[in-house]
């Protein structure tokens, strides 16, 4: 039973760790990508919304390796592609509602 604890407990360490590299690498991305500007208007985004604020993380360090950012991206640059990703993700939605006419409705009421 303690042998098993043990490999549970070393291999919680080494996800630990691993999580913490990866956020390192992702933090050293964000500042080479962007602007101090950027990095605190991301840093607001991710006190309202964790979530979002992650995956535009997620998004800036992916475009980041894929080449698709070659310079820092300013607070404007990065408000448009913001409100271009808002923009994909909205879809209008539309309600229509059919009215089926029953034999009631034919007859005139006198």
């Amino acid at each position: 039973m303690d042998q098993l604890d043990q490999k549970q407990l070393e291999q919680l360490k080494q996800q630990q760790a691993q999580k913490e590299q990866m956020e390192e690498v992702k933090k050293s991305i964000l500042t080479q990508i962007l602007t101090p500007e950027a990095k605190q208007r991301l840093a607001n985004i991710k006190l309202v919304k964790p979530e979002k604020a992650e995956l535009i993380e997620v998004q800036l360090c992916q475009w980041a390796k894929q080449g698709k950012i070659t310079n820092q991206l300013s607070e404007e640059e990065l408000i448009k592609l913001l409100e271009a990703a808002e923009g994909q993700k909205k879809q209008e939605t539309k309600v229509t509602f059919k009215r089926r006419k029953l034999s009631s409705d034919d007859e005139d009421d006198i």
